[in-house]
């Protein structure tokens, strides 16, 4: 191993210990309930302290330009309004994602997020043009929950809205806009996203 490559190797060894330190504190100053983890980068949080942020075991966080495969700028980050959940289950890795509860979002296990993707349960504003600027805005938006189930492969600068329920074993096509159902074991992909196909195990 060449010097270059072993001073490389130990520079990323020693940022991934930097930054899951960090990442630790900064989930016990928001009350964050987690177990084993892995954090390349710092993420960002944004939780109200009547939120529920909870992380299983084996999550995987990258917020590091560097050493993202894509090479994004931002970070994961991870929003949660006052008496919203968002749970996150075991071995669920994700890159530059941003995923916003304002009343539910739970992700199930062993999934894969891609890079840029967004998760969002709300619309964060009323559909009324009547209510922007005033204090109705966010007492008329809609928010409905969000469930991703098991074994499920969101592609890059995908976007899941509001009220969807994604299926096991479901892979989801890079630059997708999810709006609606998908049911286990099949592959979506596009804006909107639509059927693709059955998916072989």
């Amino acid at each position: 191993m060449s010097l270059f490559r072993f001073l490389k190797k130990k520079h990323f060894e020693w940022y991934v210990k930097y930054t899951h330190f960090i990442t630790k504190i900064l989930f016990r100053l928001n009350k964050v309930e987690f177990r084993r983890f892995t954090a390349v980068g710092v993420p960002i949080l944004d939780i109200d302290k009547n939120g529920r942020l909870k992380l299983g075991d084996d999550v995987g966080l990258v917020s590091e330009a560097k050493y993202a495969t894509l090479g994004r700028s931002n970070r994961c980050k991870f929003v949660v309004w006052s008496g919203a959940n968002l749970i996150i289950g075991n071995k669920v890795g994700m890159s530059n994602a941003t995923i916003v509860a304002t009343s539910s979002v739970s992700l199930g296990d062993n999934i894969l997020i891609g890079g840029g993707v967004t998760i969002v349960d709300s619309d964060f504003h009323s559909l009324n043009y009547n209510h922007w600027h005033t204090d109705l805005d966010y007492e008329y938006m809609r928010k409905f929950p969000v469930v991703i189930k098991d074994n499920v492969f969101i592609g890059m600068n995908s976007i899941i809205l509001k009220g969807v329920t994604i299926g096991a074993n479901v892979i989801i096509a890079a630059g997708s806009v999810v709006f609606k159902d998908i049911p286990d074991n099949e592959i979506w992909g596009g804006n909107p996203a639509k059927f693709i196909k059955r998916r072989d195990l």
